[in-house]
């Protein structure tokens, strides 16, 4: 019997034995997002089994029970994202979805099974190509994970909030540029109002990240190690992030990609027209995130330090591109200029005259996270290593590449070092300029490529196999549970992200609708927090109800803001309603704490319009939370 009517009758047994688990589990009052993870288990490990008869004495037991494993753990959190895609974003029935389901699961398992995970060194340390096969399953993995848990994954505050920005469009705002509100602007009038169409734009600008990244990497290395680039784009935890949920980083991290490349084509490359791709992306960049402009500070101190580059600081080239920049970012100068500078303030000034905090631990916390315990090995190995220089193998001037790129990586780093000894850093503000040395961070993957120098890079090259599959299996696990939970695996008392939004949503709805039903009027949503909540619900009660034209912004977003009427901080819901335009009006205030009912201000203001009463929230059928409120009506004056 051959390979492939072997592979198709393993199928064919793990789809029928799937389903079967499945319909009985159902009929037995399982929930289907239980179900599925029940009725997936033995249709794996019998499959497991017939694949180690097939193959006789090889694999051996442990091998094949290793894999079995592994491939059975990736296939189940990818198989849990396309389920509840089927079900919560298509429409499907479970019944129906899981149909589809099982057919695409057993191939996805059974490939996994002939690539044999847990038996090669991911990636290989051989130049074969089942070594680049697996590298590209996991790349392929990785983007399916994003692309399948962006539409039931429920958003972040952050991406309520941005989404927000996006319903009151501008050519900037207070804590950001606009990049990010206008990416979610054109992709919810494409694709609608959903946790979908809001992300689409961050899987997008990491596609445009991965493609810059590889081509750089190309360039320096060749396809082999360009790939493991790739791959490491599509693995570190500051690339999967802002690639699978929207906010400013994620066209920053396409920028600053973009901008590397076309550095390199006009200062290595001596491309004179690649001068405009360097102004065009930093120019986005600088619509997407001020810190942008330390990318072009770096390229100002690589021109006066690198002596075969100063001679661009005599031609136009470089002041097209800055005037480029300019012109890019004109609209953020306009909006500043009648705000009272207010975002460049806020950015400015406003952080660095914050509360004296030394928080070097943090930022270096920070980039452990963003980069894994692996990934900061590698990175110090190229940094440290002086053999990185000899890296090159594509172009007769990796020196000044090096030199490049690393002043490109350090002098933002730098920055940030200095800012962090007397100032709060914030998780990912270090992200981009990783992107910088990526492309010899690649070449720790492979490590049969160099034989690597010093103790830290030895480390580095022996942990990326594991690190990989580890990594991989984790953001499967986290997606999962966030999304579909596990079989008696409770969620923790207070929800993580925006988990039961939706549901606090429909249930806040209903009291409103009430109360305007049987008013007539037409209520302000508080919420007694920052900006989240408020961004939450505006969102997710926008969803739930009749969708607004394209050009009409919704009710929900009208009468929703954030605490700033009782003194917190709520950024753009100053702007958007200011505390003069909601004299006597009635509001329903919200909090999650019930002794904000009590606060002084929100006492001060108000008058108590009704009893404080409990809302519980609920996700996946278990209680996560409890929020208060109340009617009150707002003082005039």
């Amino acid at each position: 019997m051959n390979d492939k009517i072997r592979f198709r009758m393993s199928a064919l047994v793990m789809i029928v034995v799937d389903l079967t688990a499945f319909f009985v589990g159902i009929r037995s009052g399982i929930s289907w997002n239980t179900a599925q993870v029940i009725s997936f288990v033995p249709a794996a490990a019998m499959t497991c089994v017939l694949w180690r008869l097939k193959n006789g004495s090889t694999p051996t037991w442990p091998r094949c029970l290793s894999t079995c494993a592994i491939v059975g753990m990736l296939t189940l959190f990818l198989r849990g994202g396309s389920l509840a895609t089927l079900v919560t974003v298509v429409g499907l029935s479970p019944g129906a979805a899981i149909l589809f389901t099982t057919v695409f699961s057993a191939a996805v398992f059974l490939s996994g099974l002939r690539l044999q995970i847990p038996s090669q060194s991911v990636p290989d340390t051989e130049p074969n190509d089942g070594g680049r096969r697996l590298t590209i399953a996991f790349v392929v993995y990785l983007v399916l994970l994003r692309l399948f848990y962006g539409g039931p994954f429920e958003i972040l505050f952050e991406e309520g909030y941005y989404w927000n920005y996006a319903q009151h469009l501008d050519i900037s705002y207070l804590d950001h540029p606009p990049m990010v509100a206008w990416l979610i602007w054109a992709s919810t009038t494409l694709f609608g109002h959903s946790e979908f169409s809001v992300r689409i734009g961050a899987l997008v600008c990491w596609a445009v990240t991965g493609y810059y990244t590889y081509r750089l990497t190309d360039a320096l290395h060749g396809a082999r190690i360009a790939l493991r680039a790739l791959l490491l784009v599509a693995l570190l935890p500051i690339f999967f992030g802002f690639g699978l949920v929207i906010t400013p980083d994620s066209p920053l991290l396409a920028c600053w990609a973009g901008a590397l490349y076309y550095l390199y084509r006009s200062l290595i490359g001596e491309k004179r027209a690649a001068w405009i791709g360097v102004g065009i992306f930093l120019g986005l960049g600088m619509l997407s995130k001020y810190v942008t402009a330390l990318l072009g500070g770096a390229t100002l101190l690589f021109l006066m330090v690198d002596s075969r580059s100063r001679k661009w600081l005599s031609r136009p080239e470089p002041y097209l591109a800055f005037f480029i920049v300019l012109v890019f970012f004109l609209p953020v100068i306009v909006w500043n200029a009648q705000h009272d500078w207010g975002s460049f303030y806020f950015q400015g000034p406003g952080r660095l005259m914050g509360k004296y905090n030394f928080d070097l631990p943090d930022l270096i916390g920070s980039i452990l996270i963003l980069l894994t315990p692996t990934g900061f090995a590698s990175a110090i190995a190229t940094v440290t290593s002086r053999r990185t220089v000899d890296f090159d193998l594509q172009t007769g001037s990796g020196s000044r590449t090096y030199r490049l790129l690393l002043t490109l990586t350090i002098f933002p780093l730098a920055v940030f070092v200095a800012f962090s000894l007397f100032r709060n850093i914030k998780l990912s503000w270090t992200g981009p300029l990783w992107l910088g040395i990526l492309p010899y961070m690649a070449v720790f993957v492979v490590s049969n490529h160099r034989r690597p120098t010093g103790r830290v890079a030895v480390w580095a090259s022996r942990a990326w196999p594991a690190t990989i599959v580890v990594v991989a299996l984790l953001y499967g696990a986290a997606l999962h549970y966030l999304v579909l939970g596990f079989p008696a695996v409770p969620y923790p008392r207070k929800a993580l992200m925006g988990m039961g939004m939706e549901d606090l949503a429909r249930k806040v709805d209903t009291v409103v609708e009430t109360y305007e039903r049987q008013t007539g009027d037409v209520p302000i949503i508080v919420c007694m927090d920052t900006y989240r909540l408020a961004s939450w619900l505006a969102f997710y009660r926008t969803k739930i109800s009749v969708a607004p034209s394209v050009f009409e912004m919704p009710k929900a977003v009208r009468d929703t803001t954030g605490g700033h009427l009782f003194g917190k901080n709520s950024m753009m819901y100053r702007y958007w309603h200011p505390l003069k335009t909601l004299s006597n009006r009635t509001i329903l205030f919200i909090t999650d704490d019930r002794e904000d009912m009590q606060d002084a201000r929100v006492i001060l203001l108000t008058e108590p319009l009704g009893e404080v009463r409990k809302l519980a929230v609920e996700k996946n059928g278990k209680v996560l939370r409890a929020y208060y409120y109340r009617w009150l009506r707002l003082k005039a004056g």
